[in-house]
């Protein structure tokens, strides 16, 4: 912990839907637990807060309680040991349906084994839209059917999800298989592919 004992010092992502939820999880636990510490929030862009948090150890040092990190560095703050685990923790009391009511792919990034590292924040959250008029058009299902020898139908797995992709997209008829939200520094690209990648089954690398 900081050396300021009558406050807890939280590291949050700048971005002001996380800053309010912050501060209303905080509120519902002091109301839960009887807590009488002061919240402080030191809310930071990704660059800054990676480099308060992970490349000047400030986890490590106990600049900070806890931190609302992304899960690119957990990794690196595990290999460094800069993260307290928490089974100890989990193990008294456990969230809600922890782990089984929960989705893999929230909690994989941030477990070694069996050691847990953190808990999600949000997913992204995952959205998944697409045209009900190319799905249920006669003509797409049948070339469809006869190209891959099965019903075009909403993809519930990876590959499926690659193959209608690859099947609708016609750039010369200014038509793509699949669009992705992008941020301008890119993470929210890759993110975003992770998602739709991992809930269908996908791994970002193979077994090399």
């Amino acid at each position: 912990m900081h050396n300021q004992i009558d406050t807890f010092k939280i590291a949050v992502r700048k971005f002001a839907p996380f800053e309010a939820a912050m501060q209303k999880f905080w509120a519902k636990y002091c109301e839960f637990s009887g807590c009488n510490l002061k919240l402080e929030m030191v809310v930071m862009d990704l660059h800054e807060l990676y480099e308060s948090t992970i490349a000047k150890k400030g986890l490590a040092n106990g600049d900070f309680d806890i931190a609302h990190i992304s899960t690119d560095w957990v990794l690196e703050g595990y290999s460094n040991q800069d993260f307290e685990i928490l089974n100890p923790y989990i193990n008294k009391n456990k969230p809600q349906d922890f782990p089984k009511g929960w989705s893999k792919s929230l909690l994989t990034l941030q477990r070694f084994g069996w050691e847990i590292m953190g808990f999600p924040f949000h997913d992204g959250p995952e959205c998944f839209i697409y045209r009900k008029d190319l799905f249920e058009n006669e003509t797409e299902k049948a070339n469809y059917l006869s190209t891959y020898g099965k019903a075009l139908e909403v993809p519930k797995t990876w590959q499926d999800f690659h193959q209608i992709a690859h099947f609708f997209n016609r750039p010369a008829d200014n038509l793509y298989g699949s669009i992705f939200a992008c941020y301008p520094d890119g993470h929210n690209t890759v993110f975003d592919f992770c998602l739709q990648l991992w809930t269908r089954g996908g791994s970002l690398v193979d077994k090399n």
